[in-house]
């Protein structure tokens, strides 16, 4: 291992490579079989965004012939109220059945539509979401966000703490770039159980479409205050970062029995920072939810806040444990 320049973070990088073995079990500490999502449903408001979502969906679906289920959430009034003049909600209602059927026609050719009315737009996809049985849910990114950036919007920041399922947001201007598939997932990775369940789905996505898997695990620099000893900038490696060199064990424990081809890199720093600094280099990210997160549901902690404010790739997010 190289040495590092007074000032510069120290970094472990390992390739991991290894054929797979079928059923076989896997040793302690690896990964759990999962399956990679297979009834996928999409959030469509006949918008640029709702586009952007279905064209995620698309790209995390085609690998493992996954069902979409395009869904609109139609908004209906808490007290009974005379619609605006010249409609009705019945001629609304049609009317979201036909920007689905567009949309549908246009991008999913073989996917399933459904309208949900709701006084609250977020329940209304989550009703969808649990009797259809999705195992996840992608939508677009909110106003304000830039060109192949992501922005959490309001019907999804409200999702969380409800949405027991994975869910996904599409960069802005997604449904206009073209894409030549799912070649890297990447996936953000600190030791605890919400990371390794990411892991986990990051490794059955990235085998059902044979792409590289990228495990990018960071020591949280804020966890120390911000502390920056000569300990943590040595150059020789008997004397790394004890946190650093546990934290690539546990990482490559966790990939060892994989059936495709991994990276496992572990660097000291912002979680945040590292991971939007890897840039156009992901086609994915995955991470956990937050450590305080209602068990079995979908919730941000202060990294995936950060990430989902401005990140330039898609962002899909694991329940907590």
């Amino acid at each position: 291992m190289t040495s590092n320049a007074p000032g510069q973070k120290k970094a472990f990088m390992r390739r991991v490579q290894r054929e797979s073995h079928g059923s076989q079990a896997l040793p302690s500490g690896g990964l759990t079989r999962r399956a990679a999502p297979r009834l996928i449903g999409v959030g469509v408001n006949g918008g640029s965004s709702g586009r952007d979502a279905v064209a995620l969906a698309t790209m995390l679906g085609r690998p493992s012939g996954a069902e979409l289920l395009l869904i609109a959430a139609h908004q209906e009034p808490l007290l009974p109220i005379v619609p605006p003049a010249g409609t009705s909600w019945k001629s609304q209602q049609g009317a979201a059945w036909q920007m689905l059927a567009e949309t549908r026609d246009s991008l999913a050719p073989e996917a399933l539509i459904a309208v949900q009315a709701d006084v609250l737009m977020w329940r209304a996809l989550r009703h969808v979401v649990r009797q259809e049985h999705r195992d996840l849910l992608v939508v677009g990114s909110g106003r304000g966000a830039a060109p192949g950036h992501v922005r959490l919007g309001a019907d999804a920041s409200d999702l969380l703490d409800h949405l027991a399922c994975p869910l996904a947001i599409a960069p802005c201007g997604m449904a206009k770039r073209e894409r030549a598939g799912l070649a890297r997932v990447t996936v953000g990775f600190d030791g605890e159980p919400e990371s390794l369940a990411a892991l986990e789905l990051a490794a059955s996505l990235a085998t059902a479409a044979g792409a590289e898997l990228y495990v990018q695990g960071v020591i949280d620099d804020h966890d120390r205050g911000g502390r920056a000893t000569e300990e943590l900038l040595l150059a020789e490696d008997g004397l790394a970062d004890d946190r650093v060199s546990s934290l690539l064990e546990r990482a490559d424990a966790a990939v060892r029995d994989n059936e495709t081809t991994a990276i496992v890199d572990v660097v000291d720093g912002c979680p945040a920072a590292v991971l939007s600094a890897l840039g156009d280099r992901v086609d994915l990210l995955v991470i956990g939810s937050g450590h305080s997160a209602p068990a079995g549901r979908v919730a941000l902690g202060r990294t995936g806040t950060s990430l989902m404010d401005d990140a330039p790739y898609p962002i899909l997010v694991v329940p907590r444990p």
